[in-house]
Formats: structure tokens, sequence, C-alpha cells
């Protein structure tokens, strides 16, 4: 008797179970990786955004004999007549938007070793996505 060498049902089957099985592992480590870079690309716009802040108010704060005018929980002002507001979901530089998506902004001062230190924590996104908080030191003796 002559034996047939051809494709059977069962090996069909086989492969098929294989192959979906390889197919699925692929699927969901695609959509693992796509999911984490729109997650980057989200936080790296708020941080292009908070980036914009910082090199603003370090220009203002560096300046020399620079000091505090007038300091509210959302907006501060200098003895240089510039202004920093958070109003309407962004931050404003002089009525002149610079930062977009925030959902909060809030300053305080402190005095530390004859040092005026300003408190800045910005929020970015609408749930609360990105939160930093950073001091600065007016150098109004420079």
């Amino acid at each position: 008797m002559k034996q047939n060498s051809g494709l059977t049902t069962t090996s069909i089957i086989i492969y098929v179970v294989a192959m979906t099985i390889v197919i699925g592992i692929i699927a969901s480590i695609t959509s693992f990786f796509y999911a984490n870079v729109n997650n980057l690309d989200e936080n790296s716009t708020h941080i292009a955004e908070i980036t914009k802040f910082h090199m603003y108010f370090l220009e203002e704060t560096t300046k020399k004999d620079n000091e505090i005018h007038n300091v509210q929980e959302q907006s501060i002002s200098f003895t240089t007549g510039n202004t920093f507001t958070f109003q309407d979901n962004s931050i404003y530089f002089n009525h002149i938007k610079i930062c977009e998506e925030v959902s909060n902004l809030q300053f305080a001062t402190e005095m530390k070793n004859g040092k005026t230190i300003i408190k800045v924590l910005i929020t970015f996104g609408t749930g609360n996505e990105y939160t930093k908080t950073t001091q600065y030191v007016l150098n109004n003796d420079m």
C-alpha cells in the first residue's frame, strides 16, 4: 500500500491554532507599545509647556534689582512691571499667552537666609496628569 503524505485535517487545524496564538501575542505587544507612545506624547507636550514657563520666569527672577511687587495665589507681579497670571487654563506673561492646558497655578513666597524664594506649583492636563513644584530664588542683589 502506498502512503499518502499530504496535509491532513489535523495538521491544518494545528497550524491555524498556532498562527492564531502567534498573531494574538504580536497584537497584544503592539497595543501596549502604541499605548505607551501616546502617553509619552502627551507628557512631552506638558514638559514643553513647563519649559516655556521656566524660560520666562527665570529671566524675570534673575534680573538685577528686581523685587516682587504683588503676590496673589494665581498671579505675581514684579517691580519691572512684568506680571505672570493664571486664567482660562492658561498662563499669561503681560497679557501674552505662554502656556496652555494648565489646570492649576499657584505662587507663594518665603524668606530663607535673607533671600526671597518663590514657590510655583503648576498642574497640566485636564486630569491633573503632570504636576511640578519649583522653587526660584529672586536675585535682587545681583
